[in-house]
């Protein structure tokens, strides 16, 4: 009766069926990631970030085109300026050329170094991924002229302050909103990823609320999970899942104990 009722509300609701079959696409993906070696996750995060970067290079650089000329052929510096723009950036192919390798440059080494730190995330490696997308972004694109190695490494050198300056003044609003979040939110990481994957994004406070934080999942029980108000359906998915990943989950732990709270 409820998986027609959910067929029906979809059914009504073409929107909603398309995002649900999203957030399942995800899920299987996230999945599958897991069971896979670190390279692949790698290779997937490269393929996303470059894929996204393409499109939006090639809207830009089409809209780029559709920009009507100078007023009567008028030249001078307005004439100028928008030929100098045109030949540094390039049609639709090249700009969608120049933002894959740009954002696949940084998908590609900020997930590398998030896998060689467990999971962490903080400003050093977004700035090197960022100096990494900047130099490249300035090679494949022909922006260094005469000069491309020193003008690589200045673009990438901004790219990073940029993005250092960025991540900063994020993490400093969300200090002020989370108070000692972050701790919090390292003690669950493992833990909202697994329900994120499974779909169950809800049930995080409940997790909260009873303390089942990263250092629990080996050791999850029906019955810790009853406790925490978490229906039968979900708590199999939980008690599944946590199963098959008990032993990833402990060497996980032992890996990361230095980002865990000490009071858990």
């Amino acid at each position: 009766m409820a998986a027609q009722a959910v067929a029906k509300a979809e059914s009504g609701n073409p929107l909603a069926w398309v995002q649900n079959k999203q957030k399942a696409a995800g899920a299987a993906l996230q999945t599958w990631i897991k069971k896979q070696p670190p390279y692949v996750e790698v290779a997937v995060a490269t393929f996303g970030g470059a894929t996204q970067g393409g499109v939006l290079g090639g809207v830009m650089g089409t809209m780029s085109k559709m920009s009507p000329p100078p007023p009567n052929g008028a030249a001078g510096p307005l004439a100028g300026g928008q030929s100098g723009m045109s030949t540094m950036m390039g049609g639709p192919l090249t700009q969608a050329r120049n933002f894959a390798v740009m954002t696949g440059t940084h998908a590609l080494i900020g997930t590398t170094i998030k896998k060689l730190r467990n999971g962490v995330e903080d400003v050093k490696g977004n700035m090197a991924a960022s100096f990494g997308s900047g130099a490249c972004f300035s090679l494949v694109s022909g922006v260094g002229g005469p000069n491309p190695i020193p003008n690589a490494i200045s673009t990438g050198v901004v790219f990073a302050l940029f993005q250092g300056a960025f991540y900063q003044i994020g993490k400093q609003f969300s200090k002020g909103k989370k108070g000692d979040g972050a701790a919090v939110d390292a003690a669950y990481f493992r833990t909202d990823q697994m329900l994120d994957t499974l779909g169950l994004v809800k049930y995080k406070k409940n997790f909260r609320r009873g303390m089942l934080s990263d250092t629990t999942l080996p050791l999850l029980t029906d019955s810790a999970l009853h406790e925490v108000h978490v229906p039968a359906g979900p708590r199999l998915l939980i008690l599944d899942h946590a199963r098959t990943y008990k032993n990833y989950y402990k060497q996980d732990l032992a890996k990361r104990a230095v980002l865990l709270p000490k009071d858990q």
